[in-house]
This record gives C-alpha cells, structure tokens and sequence, in this order.
C-alpha cells in the first residue's frame, strides 16, 4: 500500500513476481521479454531487468542473472574447481552456467551434463551469454534425459558430481534422495556440490534437514554453506561432500 492508501499492483507485462520464501515478494521489472515459452516441464522465462541484467525464471523462480551469476556458480562450483576435478558430471544445470563457470579451469578435462528439458537448453543457448560457447565445447557431453536415471545406470565413473537443480525435484522421498547420494559415493568418490534451496524460508527446513541428514549418513567430509545471492534476496544452502573446500 502506498501512503495514501493506494493499492499498489504490478502489471504482468511490466514486471515478474518472484517469492523466494513466503513472506517475501520481489517485483523485478521487465525492461525487455527476451524469451517466454512452457516446455514439457515448466514456464521457462528469459528477460533484462535495468539492476540485473539478462535473468531467466523457471516458473517465476529465479534461477540466474548476469549481475551474481559468478556468485552463485562460485557457491556451488568453487570447492570442485580448487581441488582440480578433472571428469564431471552436471545434474539439471540446462541455462549454461554452471557449465560455463567450469569450464574456465584447465584441469577440466570432460564434463557430461545431463539435463531433461531440451527447450530450456535451446532457450538459454539463444538468449543467455556465453551458453552458446559452453555446450559447443568439445570437453561437454550433453544428455537429455533424467538426470536420477542417468546418474543411477550409468556405467562411467566421475571426480566429482555438480548437483544444479531448482527446489522443485528435491520435493522427494527420502529414498529417492539416498539413492542418489549413495550414486554419487559409487560414482563420483563421493564428491558433490549441491544448490538445496533458501537458507531461511520456513516451508523449506524439512527439506533442507533431510538432505543434510542423508548427506551425512552416505557420503564423506560433509560441509554446509549458507550465501546470500542478491538478486535472489536471501542466503541459500550449499552442500560439498568428499573433498577439501
């Protein structure tokens, strides 16, 4: 409400809601609608904004812009790029950035990324920087697919495994989430980085606790980390298991 009591809205064609937590709305105003399309999976949305830049939403929540992208992808990817993993796996991860992020270390020397939504890839390809150079890389393989599935039947071996996921597919059973991690000690030596979610939105604790619960029951050398991401509006967690950070 304004001071003279004026309710205040926010046109769907000038600005996009994102809530990051209940009790928090942020309004991000749209300077230009870049991209805007519903794949099999969920609304993808691509867009500039005068503070942030280039951001991309999937189902209004924000996932990456181009003002804290390095940020972000330093929370999640620093630990594995300082202890020079060399054979990756990336699991979600479809805008491109965490990719591109590794990519930057010359210990690299192959990274598969496996990601179910084709659209979101094509989208992020056209519209986000640096994608397009990312998944052309000769070091990148791409699978379309489920990433579980693939983790879980695959016959490679991996250093280490980048878990990029919105919040979404982490809504799960605690089984599915224990197989995963007891994958990833299988496959990957136990080493992951992994985006849980916000730090401080209430309705997210249970699941935050169980993925902290399960990761340190399955894997080693657990660590947690909590890093305000600006345009996100909140601190969120980060979990690295099997190596020094």
């Amino acid at each position: 409400m304004s001071d003279k009591g004026d309710k205040i809205c926010f046109a769907k064609t000038e600005y996009l809601v994102y809530e990051p937590y209940r009790g928090l709305h942020l309004a991000y105003h749209v300077k230009r609608h870049c991209f805007s399309g519903r794949s099999q999976f969920q609304q993808i949305d691509i867009l500039d904004n005068d503070a942030y830049g280039r951001m991309l939403f999937l189902d209004h929540n924000l996932q990456h812009t181009t003002y804290d992208a390095r940020v972000f992808n330093e929370a999640l990817c620093g630990a594995v790029k300082r202890n020079r993993a060399r054979r990756l796996i990336v699991l979600g991860g479809g805008s491109g950035q965490t990719l591109q992020y590794l990519l930057e270390s010359k210990s690299v020397k192959n990274v598969t990324l496996v990601e179910i939504d084709r659209m979101l890839i094509e989208a992020s390809i056209r519209h986000i920087r640096g994608a397009r150079n990312a998944f052309n890389d000769p070091r990148v393989t791409l699978r379309i697919e489920d990433a579980f599935a693939y983790l879980h039947s695959t016959h490679d071996d991996f250093d280490a495994a980048i878990i990029d996921f919105t919040e979404e597919p982490f809504r799960m059973s605690n089984s599915t989430l224990a197989r995963m991690y007891a994958d990833v000690r299988r496959k990957c030596n136990g080493c992951c980085s992994q985006y849980v979610g916000s730090s401080v939105q209430l309705a997210h604790t249970r699941l935050r606790r169980m993925a902290c619960r399960l990761s340190k029951k399955i894997l080693p050398k657990v660590t947690f980390e909590d890093v305000f991401i600006p345009s996100f509006g909140a601190p969120h967690t980060f979990i690295h298991t099997g190596y020094e950070r």
